[in-house]
């Protein structure tokens, strides 16, 4: 993962610098910072949380790497950008050419409304995967709501918070 970490970094690096060059002068009107601040959003919106999907992406195979495959030769599939088709994972794992483990990430800190429905939506498409299920969190809020919508559905995942 040496590789991959390294290259969200870069990502990070640029969209700072990006960033900074958006907002280098100081707005004089409240028009000028309204237009600052749109100009942030579209520039900036999808990179900020994919960037993130990225790296908690990374978080979550080195949890599984220590917690459950310690010693065993993954080989990893991930998603980061979310391009995959719907069969795939955020991150699979695959040893010894079985897939053990199928992940999702959010990135979310609480599930209001749009949020909650994805989580729905991304658990059921989850448990149908093979090899061990996880959706890994951020929140203890997320995990909460996970783990209910997990019970309440019957689904065998297990909701794991980074």
């Amino acid at each position: 993962m040496g590789l991959a970490e390294k290259q969200a970094l870069q990502e990070v690096r640029q969209l700072l610098s990006t960033v900074r060059r958006t907002i280098a002068e100081e707005p004089s009107n409240l028009k000028d910072g309204v237009g600052v601040l749109e100009h942030l959003r579209n520039d900036n919106y999808e990179n900020l949380n994919q960037i993130q999907h990225e790296a908690m992406i990374l978080r979550a195979a080195l949890d599984l790497q220590i917690k459950d495959l310690a010693g065993k030769p993954v080989d990893w599939y991930w998603n980061p950008r979310q391009t995959g088709v719907i069969e795939e994972p955020d991150l699979r794992g695959i040893v010894a050419g079985n897939i053990c483990i199928s992940a999702e990430i959010t990135t979310s800190k609480s599930s209001n409304g749009a949020i909650d429905t994805r989580m729905g939506a991304t658990l059921e498409k989850l448990s149908k995967m093979p090899g061990k299920k996880i959706y890994f969190v951020r929140t203890e809020e997320m995990e909460r709501r996970a783990k209910t919508k997990v019970s309440k559905a019957g689904y065998p995942i297990e909701i794991r918070q980074l």
